[in-house]
């Protein structure tokens, strides 16, 4: 089979392997059908992270089942469209009997497919075949009716919209909401559409990015737009930053209501970001910040997008088939989602 691997800096090339077989229970090979390219896979490319090539690439994926373990065949019949977790987790140990299957203790920390040091073992999703060590705990059934190009990133930066947002629309209802724009692109735009749509808090999305304002507004979306983040936008009950930048990060740090919740989905690469310390601590801030739960996130998010309170697919820009992949997934655009039919 074919995959597409990160060969060295701002370049990523096709290249042979073996087709994956099932040599065990729990088991499956998929056939990526709808790959997304996610908001870190072009700075990785560019050698903007601590990733460091050769290895195959992509992640977020919706798939369908050409082969089982014997003990799957009545779970997933062949031919059933299943969204990937792209965390690797066993689904048996501590962790993921705690829902916090992202760290699992079966597999290295961090273990995912398209990114060290998971894809040196597990492989990329921009391959014609893909196998999936544990088939009851990382893959979930698609809903008839749901376009998968629309769910392909459901995996990882829709996920993030749970992580982000989602988890607390309960507790901040009727309340305000901040969601800061940057280079985490699609995450923060899925974020903001997501609360614009349940409605259950008002948004504002801001950004520097003249095109991902725009974008937005046609969206609905209430914006503010700045040549350069503020040192605040005033004062919110939930600010969720994807700005991947130092200012983006300073201004939803100090765009926090009483007791407000700051969550984020940048990256920076340092163990040396400051936050207002004594602001956070006489005010009352609850922060998230790590890595999404992929595998707890995913059914959770899904449950909005199948009753149409959620339409993700909206956030989708560009489409490639899977023969222009190599070209495509190196065109900067918001979401691109690559098929393979």
């Amino acid at each position: 089979m074919q995959r597409l691997v990160f060969q060295r800096k701002s370049m990523i090339d096709w290249q042979e392997a073996p087709d994956p077989k099932i040599n065990g229970l729990n088991q499956a090979v998929v056939k990526p059908i709808a790959i997304a390219r996610c908001d870190l896979d072009l700075p990785i490319i560019h050698s903007k992270t601590l990733f460091r090539p050769p290895f195959a690439i992509g992640h977020e994926f919706i798939a369908e089942i050409v082969e089982v373990s014997e003990d799957m065949q009545n779970v997933f019949p062949l031919g059933t469209k299943v969204a990937v977790s792209f965390q690797v987790s066993c689904g048996h140990c501590l962790m993921c009997n705690s829902g916090i299957s992202n760290s699992c203790e079966t597999v290295p920390l961090t273990s995912g497919f398209g990114m060290p040091p998971g894809a040196n073992h597990f492989g990329g999703a921009l391959a014609d075949l893909v196998h999936i060590p544990y088939a009851s705990q990382m893959l979930l059934k698609v809903p008839q009716g749901i376009d998968p190009i629309s769910i392909a990133s459901l995996s990882d930066n829709i996920s993030e919209v749970w992580k982000l947002a989602g988890k607390y629309l309960s507790r901040i209802k009727s309340g305000s909401a901040l969601v800061v724009g940057g280079e985490a692109s699609s995450i923060g735009l899925y974020t903001a559409l997501f609360l614009h749509q349940t409605k259950q808090v008002s948004v504002l999305y801001i950004d520097t990015d003249r095109s991902r304002i725009d974008f937005a507004e046609s969206l609905g979306i209430p914006v503010s737009w700045n040549d350069k983040f503020p040192k605040s936008a005033g004062r919110f009950n939930l600010v969720c930053d994807a700005s991947a930048s130092i200012e983006g990060w300073n201004l939803a740090t100090r765009s926090l209501a009483a007791h407000g919740i700051l969550t984020s989905a940048s990256i920076f690469w340092t163990n040396k970001l400051s936050i207002p310390y004594l602001e956070f601590y006489n005010i009352g801030v609850e922060v998230q910040i790590g890595r999404v739960d992929s595998k707890e996130s995913m059914p959770e998010i899904l449950k909005y997008i199948e009753t149409g309170e959620f339409t993700p697919g909206r956030i989708v820009t560009q489409t490639a088939d899977f023969a222009n992949a190599k070209e495509a997934w190196m065109e900067p655009s918001i979401k691109l989602v690559v098929t393979n039919n």
